[in-house]
């Protein structure tokens, strides 16, 4: 089990770390067509897939688990809920329009979204940083 809950907190680590990237990505690509005309913005959908992943694998929102337990024998505890990581999806709102060229960029809420990226970006690092040091104390014991 304690195995199954480190493969989940890791893919799911990598997989924010890979939607962070691949939405600053999308913020620069943004900006840079903020004045081509017909341009419409994309955006980056994963924290709700990533939620709907965790919660099929029996893990609520408040981070208590209800993962169910199959047992061969009485020592061989595991997951019956399989975890794949969870890949980032690029949508474009068609739907809005900011400019008279049919443009739908506000330069605002790109430079708003490119800043909290990054906050959210190295609060990930930092729990990838975290999870490695308990990893590490627990193999060393120091």
């Amino acid at each position: 089990m304690l195995a199954s809950l480190d493969s989940i907190v890791f893919s799911s680590l990598q997989s924010a770390l890979q939607a962070s990237q691949l939405r600053q990505e999308v913020y620069a690509n943004n900006i840079a067509n903020a004045n081509t005309p017909g341009y419409k913005r994309q955006t980056v959908q994963f924290e709700n897939l990533l939620q709907a992943q965790l919660n099929n694998v029996g893990l609520t929102p408040n981070g208590s688990s209800s993962l169910t337990m199959a047992s061969n024998n009485s020592l061989d505890l595991t997951s019956t809920a399989p975890f794949t990581a969870v890949s980032p999806v690029v949508t474009t709102d068609q739907a809005t329009s900011v400019s008279n060229n049919g443009n739908n960029v506000n330069l605002n809420t790109e430079m708003s979204g490119i800043a909290q990226n990054q906050i959210n970006y190295a609060a990930l690092v930092q729990e990838l940083n975290d999870q490695f040091g308990l990893l590490r104390t627990a193999i060393t014991g120091q």
